[in-house]
């Protein structure tokens, strides 16, 4: 059977991929001064680290207005108090804590790029314990993303684990999502499954970055398993649905598609005129066209679909399929009258034809030929139908001018000339009658 339904590009099947990108939020996991100064147990030091930990009077005193510069989002008195600092003799760990203040200035400032660049100024002064920057890398990492600077924002959060951050869940979602930004698909796919298997109560963002890697990858029969599993999570998600549609037509699983679709509709998920169109397709396509044409016509008549000559003609032929060619002649002629097309008209005659109203099939002929654009199987035919609509309603003579005319073509050469010595023969045997019956009885000239 022919495919009814091109597969979803991955730009239309995957719409909310973007809004998901978006959701990945650069989120700062900073700690304040005071607190890295405590971060760890006093005990586990000694004294030289934990002098190396700390700040000198005049650079407190500034540390601690910049500090109440943030609680009132000062951000230009923060970056005016701390700057002046960066240009004295202060130790990394100083330097390291003033960067860190102003970087989350310039970055509540939007100002991403000086932001990450104090950020990278923090972890290059060495000051900073492993956890702290990595931590720190990763929120670098997230900056750059956010700066459409992808593959530095990969190489930010590998660099973290490499340097012995845990790979958990969130980074694994950080680090899938960034391949998928840069269509590296083979080499996210281990963050992504890894995300994806160990994600408590995933949401349905989540199921569509695992399909959206496998769809990428040409992975059929991966991505139609995590469809599935999101619609077993989330039964009414319309768009897993669509793609459920899609990936069953991708692989010519055209009964499974329809089933999807019926689903769709009984469920009341559908929302665009294109669904129904297409349900209705299958409907005809697997031999039901009665019921196609009886669901685009509610859509048609609520208002959900237009009623374009695409959806009109996809009706009528439903309806001419179904053999209810009563039901099938408001709509064809319609066609008939708003396309101006002999194909239409000849539709229209065929419908009463079947129907038996031959006169009405006489004028429906008649236009089609008239119109012209009709193939010389179709001239021919139309001629031979209007003969026999004629002769139907005993129009002997035009139906002998119809028949002449459709002998002319190959195709209906001799269906026309058995009508022709038909009719001959009904006009012949007529007036024999009509003489039987002038002449004089036997014998009444005696």
């Amino acid at each position: 059977m022919a495919r009814l339904i091109n597969a979803v590009s991955a730009k239309s099947a995957f719409a909310g991929f973007s809004a998901l990108i978006a959701a990945t939020a650069v989120v700062l996991t900073l700690a304040a001064p005071a607190d890295a100064q405590r971060n760890r147990n006093n005990n586990e030091r000694s004294e030289e680290e934990q002098a190396n930990r700390t700040l000198s009077a005049a650079v407190g005193q500034q540390v601690q207005t910049a500090i109440e510069q943030q609680d009132v989002e000062n951000w230009s008195g923060m970056i005016s108090t701390l700057s002046p600092l960066l240009n004295t003799e202060i130790t990394p760990y100083e330097r390291s804590i003033v960067l860190r203040l102003r970087a989350t200035a310039y970055y509540n400032q939007d100002n991403l790029a000086q932001a990450t660049r104090d950020f990278i100024g923090v972890i290059e002064t060495g000051a900073l314990l492993q956890e702290e920057a990595n931590t720190l890398r990763i929120n670098v990492g997230q900056l750059y993303m956010a700066q459409e600077n992808i593959d530095e924002g990969i190489r930010q959060f590998e660099l973290a684990i490499q340097n012995g951050a845990t790979l958990n869940t969130r980074l694994a979602k950080m680090l899938a999502t960034a391949y998928a930004q840069a269509d590296r698909y083979s080499a996210g796919l281990q963050y992504a499954e890894q995300y994806y298997r160990e994600a408590p109560n995933k949401s349905i963002g989540d199921f569509n970055l695992m399909q959206f890697y496998y769809n990428q990858l040409d992975r059929p029969q991966d991505e139609l398993r995590v469809i599935r599993e999101g619609l077993s999570a989330y039964p009414g998600e319309r768009r897993s649905w669509q793609n459920l549609v899609s990936i069953f037509a991708r692989l010519d699983r055209e009964a499974d598609a329809f089933e999807a679709n019926k689903l769709m509709y009984l469920n009341g998920l559908f929302e665009e005129c294109n669904e129904v169109f297409r349900l209705a397709q299958y409907y005809s396509a697997f031999d039901n066209p009665y019921r196609g044409a009886r669901i685009l016509e509610r859509a048609i008549n609520a208002g959900r679909c237009e009623g374009d000559v695409e959806q009109l003609e996809r009706l009528g032929n439903m309806w001419r399929q179904a053999a209810e060619f009563d039901l099938a002649i408001p709509v064809v002629e319609r066609l008939a009258r708003e396309t101006g097309t002999s194909e239409w008209s000849l539709r229209l005659a065929e419908a009463h034809y079947q129907l038996n109203n031959y006169a009405a099939a006489e004028t429906a002929f008649v236009q089609a030929i008239d119109r012209g654009g009709l193939s010389a199987r179709e001239n021919g035919d139309a001629w031979v139908l209007l003969g026999t609509a004629r002769f139907q309603q005993g129009e002997l003579q035009g139906a002998l001018q119809a028949f002449s005319q459709g002998r002319r073509f190959p195709s209906s050469r001799t269906q026309a000339n058995g009508w022709i010595e038909f009719v001959n023969s009904q006009i012949d045997g007529v007036e024999r009658r009509a003489c039987q019956r002038r002449a004089p009885p036997a014998g009444a000239d005696r």
